[in-house]
């Protein structure tokens, strides 16, 4: 025996499915995250979506470990500018197009900075950091300043302030059929 109230939707309803669609997509984008950095090489995109970055811009592996770059647009290459003394990396100097993957395992520590020769003035530029103890980097990376997350919370927080106040003075409103004086 349904009724119409058990069927229609309610703002709690609706709020509850959205809190919870919200909640399962975060947990998918973190899971899928820490899948990506398991076993295999590490990986560092050559021009993601057309920018002229790598991303990691940083990347770290210990001795022994391979780093391999994919190149997601044209015209970039991967040039070392510097490298520990006892390291012999050479890089991959000619200029690749998109789908194209180079590959190398860096056995000496320290830090390999490298650029993109032809983007090298617009700063795209990487490091690699060959260390016995590379920082821990599982499940969702964010990429924004801790400035940027301060703001939007405090934005979220003004703007929930605010739909709360407008529900209220909606539902419960004041009595305002009194004699005003202008």
């Amino acid at each position: 025996m349904n009724s119409d109230a058990d069927e229609r939707v309610t703002r709690r309803r609706f709020l509850r499915a959205g809190a919870g669609a919200a909640a399962a997509g975060v947990a998918a984008t973190g899971t899928a995250a820490a899948q990506e950095g398991e076993g295999g090489p590490t990986v560092v995109t050559v021009a993601p979506g057309g920018s002229l970055a790598f991303d990691p811009e940083t990347a770290y592996v210990q001795p022994g470990g391979t780093v391999r770059w994919e190149w997601a647009s044209g015209g970039h290459n991967v040039v070392p500018t510097s490298i520990p003394e006892e390291a012999s990396w050479e890089g991959h100097e000619p200029l690749e197009d998109s789908g194209f993957t180079y590959e190398h395992t860096f056995e000496v520590e320290g830090t390999y900075e490298y650029v993109c020769t032809p983007h090298a003035g617009a700063g795209m530029k990487g490091t690699i950091e060959v260390t016995e103890n590379p920082p821990e980097q599982t499940g969702y990376q964010s990429i924004l300043p801790d400035s940027a997350k301060t703001l939007g919370v405090a934005a979220t927080g003004s703007m929930v302030s605010v739909l709360g106040l407008t529900y209220l003075f909606m539902r419960y409103g004041g009595d305002y059929e009194g004699d005003f004086e202008a």
